[in-house]
């Protein structure tokens, strides 16, 4: 759509709803025309206008996954010119804090009280920046990582062993890797955070501050992780770990999503389950009990607007657990309609894969949206949108369940995407209001993964709407 057009539509749309603002027709425009990269380009510069630097950044970055059409430069332009004048006002307000920091600390020398001062503490009135809470008790570490299939008995030894000496610096306690069969479309020696292995090739225990191999075990053939006694432990620190790992990346997503539409964070944890339409989550998940935790850690005075998502590291800690390596990125949705996988990514890390059904007839349209409504038990008739329903467009477009599951893998819908229910209450799970979702008809072959235990935090009455029959696209 050229200029033109944009501004015939949004002269239409004052006409209609004069007391409407132009920031709620460049929202009701991006939803309307997702591909259409003027209409980011609008919101973002409203955005930026307004100071909210982070839903500007929001708005840019959608446009990079529009078509190319008008704007779409000058969206990328600036997107680029924002992020760079952010990492200017971070890099200030770090010169600024050190300057105060030592201001601080030469005041305290030059004051401090001597041999005749009295040195009487006084209590100070200002609360800490950071609530002081239990450390949750630090846990076995478990890697799992995939070599592959091409590497002798020695060399695959020798291959780990350079792998555990060169990762991980900053780590003192001993942790173990587990060794699995290369996994298709996954990167080698590289920890697979989500997956759940079904076969191991061996297993190695270090202590990165000696160096040394404290134990290690290798199998002539793949062995199965399930049934090899022996492998009990590991097996189990290895589900606590991957189950206190999706929490908080749930939470810190839902987080995230909630500052980007509302400006602030909310006040505890407890408000991102709200009632619907206001629910963020069903719940908010409870750490493993071998944390010793009775909730998760919960600092907002420790956010910073200049670095939103990487300020969520302090602002909820992950308990007794070295944060990966790669470090974890906002939760997104993304729909490969050639191999009819929907898959759950955080960064580079892949979450979960589920096989999905599309719309016959290309009319699963491609783009990207953001989960605009969840719902729990959506009405229609003969139960054909299953458990849970994540409206992405209007009125028409959702990813719910289905009962019809031997539809799944196959183009059959209206446009509307299908799992399987247990998929999609894992997914309703995972995902707050806000989470992006991007559809694609690229080539994109199946990726062969093991999901890990299902994760379903229970959904209840108050995210149903009992009084709304839907008609989506199903």
């Amino acid at each position: 759509m050229d200029k033109i057009s944009f501004l015939q539509e949004k002269s239409a749309f004052h006409m209609k709803y004069p007391e409407k603002s132009d920031l709620s027709f460049y929202r009701w425009y991006t939803q309307q025309h997702p591909d259409e990269a003027i209409g980011w380009y609008y919101l973002g510069q409203a955005h930026e206008t307004l100071g909210d630097t982070q839903q500007a950044l929001a708005a840019y970055r959608q446009s990079l996954f529009a078509k190319q059409g008008p704007y779409y430069d000058e969206a990328r332009d600036a997107y680029q010119k924002l992020l760079r004048a952010q990492k200017r006002q971070d890099w200030r307000s770090r010169v600024r804090l050190l300057l105060a920091s030592l201001a601080f600390l030469y005041a305290l020398f030059v004051f401090s009280p001597g041999l005749l001062q009295d040195g009487t503490p006084v209590a100070s009135t200002q609360p800490p920046a950071v609530p002081p809470s239990t450390p949750a008790l630090a846990q076995p570490h478990v890697e799992v990582i995939a070599v592959p299939s091409t590497l002798g008995p020695k060399e695959l030894q020798n291959q780990v062993r350079r792998y555990v000496e060169a990762r991980r610096p900053p780590l003192t306690q001993p942790y173990t890797v587990l060794v699995v069969p290369e996994v298709p479309g996954s990167p080698l020696f590289t920890p697979l955070l989500f997956y759940q292995p079904k076969q191991v090739l061996g297993v190695l225990k270090y202590n990165p501050t000696s160096r040394a191999v404290i134990s290690q075990r290798w199998f002539d053939s793949p062995a199965s992780l399930e049934a090899e006694a022996t492998l009990a432990t590991v097996r189990d620190d290895l589900a606590s770990e991957q189950q206190t790992l999706q929490h908080v990346l749930t939470l810190r997503n839902a987080l995230f999503r909630y500052y980007q539409q509302k400006g602030a964070l909310p006040a505890s944890l407890a408000d991102l389950a709200g009632s619907y339409p206001g629910n963020y989550l069903p719940q908010i998940p409870l750490p493993p009990k071998r944390l010793l935790l009775a909730s998760y850690p919960y600092h907002p005075h420790a956010f910073r607007s200049g670095s939103a998502w990487a300020s969520l590291r302090d602002v909820l800690p992950l308990p007794g657990y070295p944060e990966p390596l790669s470090p974890l990125a906002p939760l997104q949705i993304r729909l490969a309609q050639k191999s009819y996988t929907l898959q759950l990514v955080s960064g580079t890390h892949l979450v979960r894969s589920y096989p999905a059904a599309i719309g016959k007839n290309g009319s699963t349209p491609e783009g990207y949206y953001t989960i605009l409504q969840k719902i729990n038990k959506p009405r229609g008739h003969d139960n054909i949108y299953g458990t849970r329903g994540l409206i992405f467009q209007g009125n028409s477009y959702a990813i719910h369940g289905t009962n019809h599951p031997e539809s799944i893998g196959t183009s059959v819908s209206l446009g509307c995407v299908r799992l399987f229910n247990a998929a999609v209450e894992e997914l309703y799970s995972f995902v707050s209001l806000g989470t992006e979702f991007i559809i694609s008809d690229a080539q994109s072959p199946a990726q062969p993964w093991s999901n890990p235990a299902p994760f379903i935090l229970a959904a209840g009455p108050e995210e149903e709407t009992p009084n709304t029959v839907y008609t989506w696209l199903h």
